[in-house]
């Protein structure tokens, strides 16, 4: 019965622990696969027992990894005196470390407003780009964006999904429905000089603040996040005698907490996820663009980081320590929720399982943007953006706190 459940969980922990000791061969086995020995991988068994007879997420170390991703966007906003409006939208595929595909689809409308000094006009295709004037810009843009995502068998089913979303026809109910409110703090700096050698840049500063759930329809799980993130740009091009290029550089970074609760609103995990890129891209002069498409020159090369820890809540001592935190902030006691905070974050970096990924990433970008006015004034903008991303490197710190390479997820990137 399950009310004797304290007594069957014992016999069953002494049971599992039993074996894990007892089959040294499949265990010595197992810690040569994963660059581990005996000492290390009896301790990772051992926690792993422990959390399945307490009902945790034990398989956390061991799930897929995403290895390759394809994104195609596009955003467009217009602004008349102060205000301005926009509307953006991405379509995602991502092929995971099992065969399977992610494919999700985020639409996002948006409002605000804007301060403009100056005239700027930008018209950008491949590696050809035009820049002309100089302004000033500064915005403040809010987006109450939707997404939906798929979870499919095999990269033919991904496909086919894909194009009915290409075509606008219906589809089959979505795995996982996503709800995000941004807010966007933006500033930008564009400048044109010269005669016979014209030169021009462009830089960009924004800070963005989202928080959203995420509804996993399979589980009933519900996953609440907050997410800050800020990005840099520059780009620049200049030209003499015919000849142009340019250049454009992106530094950005992303931090998000979530926290997920299941079906009957028991808190389950914490996640803390943290993302950075740093891209650059390149357009060399028209004469030259002949031989770098010869030689396979990439022109948008990056690199793309994630850590991602995951702190299992159906630990008691870890759900009381997130209990403690959100208590102390929704009683507004300061120095209670500053011990609460640092005890979370001690147990995060102790017993959470952490996955570092690092992608190669590779953007190609076109549109155009035009901005005319003193304080109030005229803008248009439209930015189609495609993105390619490969896993390069993957390793997984476990159960067991001992770090080990994804070698599976390697395999299957480079497959």
């Amino acid at each position: 019965m399950r009310s004797a459940r304290g007594q069957g969980t014992v016999e069953y922990l002494a049971v599992v622990l039993l074996v894990a000791l007892v089959i040294g061969g499949g265990t010595a086995a197992a810690a040569r696969a994963t660059d581990t020995d005996l000492a290390t991988a009896v301790p990772h068994q051992i926690r792993r027992a422990l959390c399945i007879v307490t009902g945790g997420e034990c398989d956390r170390d061991r799930e897929p990894c995403d290895v390759a991703s394809d994104t195609t966007s596009s955003s467009w906003g217009v602004g008349v005196a102060v205000f301005r409006v926009g509307y953006g939208r991405a379509l995602v595929v991502e092929r995971r470390s099992d065969r399977s595909y992610l494919v999700t689809l985020t639409k996002a409308p948006s409002v605000g407003v804007e301060s403009i000094g100056g005239a700027h006009v930008r018209i950008e295709g491949g590696r050809r780009r035009l820049s002309v004037g100089g302004a000033t810009t500064a915005s403040v843009v809010a987006s109450l964006g939707h997404g939906k995502s798929w979870l499919l068998r095999d990269e033919g089913a991904a496909r086919a999904l894909v194009a009915r979303l290409e075509r606008g026809d219906d589809v089959r109910a979505a795995d996982q429905d996503l709800r995000e409110a941004t807010l966007v703090l933006d500033a930008s700096a564009s400048r044109d000089a010269g005669e016979r050698m014209a030169a021009s840049g462009t830089a960009t500063l924004s800070g963005t603040t989202a928080v959203g759930e995420r509804i996993d329809h399979a589980t009933g799980a519900h996953t609440y996040f907050l997410r800050a993130g800020a990005d840099a740009t520059l780009e620049l091009t200049a030209s003499l005698r015919g000849l142009t290029g340019s250049a454009a550089g992106e530094l950005d970074g992303d931090v998000q907490l979530a926290l997920t609760v299941d079906r009957n609103g028991r808190w389950t995990d914490l996640g803390v996820v943290g993302t950075g890129d740093a891209s650059g891209a390149a357009s060399p002069p028209r004469s030259a663009s002949r031989l770098v498409d010869a030689l396979g020159v990439p022109t948008g090369a990056g690199r793309r980081w994630t850590a991602e820890a995951h702190l299992d809540l159906t630990d008691p001592r870890n759900g009381a320590a997130a209990h403690a935190l959100v208590d102390a902030l929704l009683d507004v006691r300061p120095a209670a929720a500053r011990d609460a905070a640092a005890e979370l974050a001690r147990r995060v970096r102790a017993r959470a399982v952490v996955d570092v990924r690092t992608y190669a990433l590779d953007r190609t970008s076109s549109g155009f943007d035009v901005e005319v006015g003193e304080g109030a004034g005229f803008s248009a903008a439209h930015d189609s953006l495609t993105e390619k991303t490969r896993l390069i490197a993957a390793r997984t710190r476990g159960l067991d706190g001992q770090w080990r390479s994804r070698d599976d997820c390697l395999k299957e990137a480079h497959g």
